[in-house]
């Protein structure tokens, strides 16, 4: 999907260039850091930062001051810590996931239903070729007929059919008579 984002801007002229421009965004994608591991996938995976291109064409800091011997040290001995920057960002992804987990599940809004509530279903649910502006958000009444788990449930037409498939509580809504 970040792929994708970051082909389309540069495609909006001509659709049939994407094969010159994947390495390039493939590249970005590369040497830009994350925001859980705060690192580049290219220097988790070579253990240096990678040189960009512009710094090879112009006189940077970088291509003034190297040094091909200490150069080589350098990488040695960032080839040597590789492991434990690894294992640091292996704990910074567990607490960034922690804390992604902790702000969605505060905004989350748990609906429970019982056996023999009336509920509504999500008209986008259920059937998401029918939606429109004009277009009713909800459908129903149905009956709760089962509750598998938390947050899952069966349920029947007012007739007493079942209705096909399982339905998750987020896509229900409770209908008041």
């Amino acid at each position: 999907m970040t792929i994708l984002r970051g082909l389309e801007p540069r495609l909006e002229e001509s659709k049939k260039n994407w094969l010159y421009e994947l390495p390039k965004v493939l590249w970005s994608y590369r040497t830009t850091s994350r925001n859980g591991t705060e690192e580049t996938p290219f220097k988790l995976a070579y253990g240096t930062e990678a040189q960009l291109p512009i710094e090879t064409r112009s006189p940077s800091h970088r291509v003034v001051n190297f040094d091909e011997i200490s150069n080589i040290e350098g990488l040695k001995t960032n080839l040597e810590l590789l492991d434990e920057v690894r294992d640091w960002v292996v704990e910074k992804m567990e607490n960034y996931k922690e804390k992604t987990k902790l702000y969605f599940v505060k905004k989350t809004k748990i609906r429970e239903y019982e056996v023999g509530d009336l509920v509504l279903r999500d008209t986008e649910a259920s059937k998401p070729t029918n939606q429109g502006k004009l277009q009713p958000n909800w459908e129903g009444p149905y009956i709760v007929k089962e509750v598998l788990r938390p947050g899952t449930y069966k349920l029947n037409y007012l007739s007493g059919i079942e209705v096909p498939n399982t339905w998750h509580g987020a896509r229900l809504r409770k209908f008041y008579q």
